[in-house]
C-alpha cells in the first residue's frame, strides 16, 4: 500500500469513525442522564443539557457527510475564502449557530 492510498484510506474511514463514536458517546451520555437523578434538571434546562450538546453533534455530522459526499469544502462569503481546515470549522460554527437559534426560537 503507498502512501496515497494509506492517506485516501483514512480520508474515507475517518468521518465514519467519528460519527459512530459520536453516536455511541450520544447513547452514553443520554443513558448516563436519564439513569441518575437528573431528572428535575434535565426538564428544567432541556435546552441546555440535551440540545446544545446534541446541536453540536448534529453539526459535526452535517459537515461530515457533506465532506464525505461532495469533496473538501470550500466557500466564499463576506469577502473571505474559506478553504483547507477553514472551510469545515467556519460550516460547523454556522450549523450549530444555526441550531442554536432554533433550539432557541422555539423554546
Amino acid at each position: 500500500m503507498n502512501n496515497n492510498s494509506a492517506k485516501s484510506l483514512v480520508r474515507r474511514v475517518t468521518p465514519w469513525i467519528i460519527i459512530i463514536g459520536a453516536t455511541i458517546f450520544t447513547a452514553v451520555w443520554l443513558g448516563f442522564l436519564i439513569s441518575r437523578d437528573y431528572d428535575d434538571i434535565i426538564r428544567q434546562h432541556f435546552a441546555a443539557t440535551v440540545g446544545l450538546p446534541l446541536a453540536a453533534i448534529a453539526s459535526l455530522v452535517i459537515v461530515f457527510v457533506l465532506e464525505y459526499s461532495t469533496g473538501p469544502i470550500e466557500f466564499e462569503g463576506l469577502g473571505f475564502k474559506f478553504k483547507g481546515a477553514s472551510g469545515p470549522i467556519v460550516l460547523w460554527v454556522f450549523c450549530f449557530l444555526a441550531i442554536s437559534a432554533a433550539i432557541r426560537l422555539l423554546w
